[in-house]
């Protein structure tokens, strides 16, 4: 039996038990109570009379006339193809979210849960949208539909579950075997990304052929552009100059003159701040300075600028920025422990000999491990320097030695 064909009785299961019903009280009158248990564990074809009577009995209707689901499926399959291209999605989510109480009791509902995950992700048009037609938890209940879904479904899925909890040892995994089964350009790239966050960066550039090849084939730009981006990211990560400017200037090449302000942006931020760990602050600021033209303002370039100034003798100037991003992070629900560590360790870099004392260490090593825990291993890579020579001014050689191992040990684990 086709897995789609099991989906009805997966559905009128679940609201079943959420209402806390029992078969024979729903199946009564309408059928025998072994036929409802055949529908729900998906081993019968439901005549369809009898599944929209047995879902009556619950209080819903069950919409299955393609008269209706037509048009939502071509809306759908419009959705998932701006979606991989990064074009707007606004119109096509709102108009599915006003029938979104009937899709989600629908042949179309795996789709629909899987459309309100990816909202989640990339969605920014909230606003508007009733609410009684958001799904709180979409992943959750696409976990309980699992045997119904498809391959390309299963695959969006397991890139949802990635976004989920992005530090799980099982999300490049789960990310890989999504990339296998859609070999879009789109799925390869949130590969990438895994790979970004766990430090793999020779499996970035061992993906080279297959990404630009599979973007170019779908002439897909953003994509193309989002992994040069990647790239230069694994680059830059490493402090390797050279390399990561070829990479970064072919992603602004494709974004430049696009509505992809906020992407561009994301690219001047990391060769900004790259250059303030490179020490070369005035170019730091240049590319800095490029953000904040576009109108993107955050507490990340504050802090960047902040401390490119600071690092160049320039503290007075610096602390206008560094009250700029203590506002930010005040303001910014996002904001997370590493955070404020890192606001906090700009504002003791104002101070005189602050590398001699010992709560400068201490707040640095808070700073790692918040770093660990929330960020990937190019943040941790970017404080090296200060971390290093604290512990050697105070004399605490060996923590010095374990951290440079732990860089080190990772650099050539990630060698590219």
């Amino acid at each position: 039996m086709e897995r789609q064909a099991a989906l009805p009785g997966t559905l009128l299961k679940m609201e079943r038990m959420r209402q806390e019903r029992g078969q024979k009280e729903v199946c009564y009158g309408v059928c025998v109570p072994s036929y409802l248990s055949k529908i729900e564990h998906g081993s019968v074809q439901p005549d369809p009379e009898i599944l929209k009577k047995l879902f009556a009995k619950l209080g819903i209707t069950w919409e299955a006339d393609e008269s209706v689901l037509g048009p939502c499926r071509e809306q759908m399959e419009a959705y998932f193809y701006r979606m991989e291209y990064r074009l707007d999605t606004e119109e096509i989510y709102r108009t599915l979210a006003k029938k979104g109480d009937m899709l989600c009791y629908s042949p179309l509902t795996i789709d629909w849960l899987l459309i309100e995950g990816f909202e989640l992700v990339y969605g920014n048009h909230k606003e508007g949208v009733s609410a009684s037609h958001k799904t709180d938890n979409p992943v959750s209940l696409l976990a309980s539909l699992k045997e119904s879904m498809d391959s390309r479904q299963a695959a969006y899925y397991k890139l949802l579950l990635y976004w989920e909890d992005m530090k799980s040892p099982e999300g490049v995994r789960l990310c890989r075997e999504a990339s296998e089964t859609l070999g879009s350009s789109f799925a390869m790239n949130v590969l990438c990304f895994a790979y970004i966050q766990q430090g793999e960066y020779s499996a970035i550039h061992q993906m080279e052929n297959r990404v630009v090849a599979a973007a170019l084939e779908e002439g897909n730009t953003y994509q193309l552009a989002n992994y040069y981006f990647y790239k230069g990211t694994a680059y830059a990560c490493l402090n390797l100059e050279d390399m990561m400017t070829v990479y970064y200037e072919r992603n602004i090449r494709l974004l430049q003159n696009t509505a992809w302000k906020s992407e561009l942006c994301d690219v001047y931020y990391n060769l900004g701040a790259s250059y303030v760990s490179l020490k070369r602050y005035e170019k730091a600021l240049e590319y800095l300075e490029k953000v904040e033209a576009q109108g993107q303002e955050y507490s990340a370039v504050s802090h960047k600028k902040a401390l490119a100034l600071i690092r160049s003798g320039r503290k007075e100037e610096a602390r206008k920025f560094l009250e700029k991003m203590k506002n930010q992070l005040l303001t910014d629900p996002g904001s997370s422990e590493a955070d404020y560590l890192k606001y906090e360790e700009a504002c003791m870099e104002c101070r005189e000999g602050f590398l001699d004392a010992p709560e400068y260490l201490d707040l640095l090593e808070r700073l790692m491990e918040a770093l660990r825990r929330e960020y990937h291993f190019g943040h941790l890579y970017f404080y090296r320097d200060v971390m290093v020579e604290a512990c050697k001014r105070q004399r605490k050689y060996k923590k010095a030695l374990e951290f440079e191992q732990e860089i080190s040990s990772k650099t050539l684990k990630r060698d590219i």
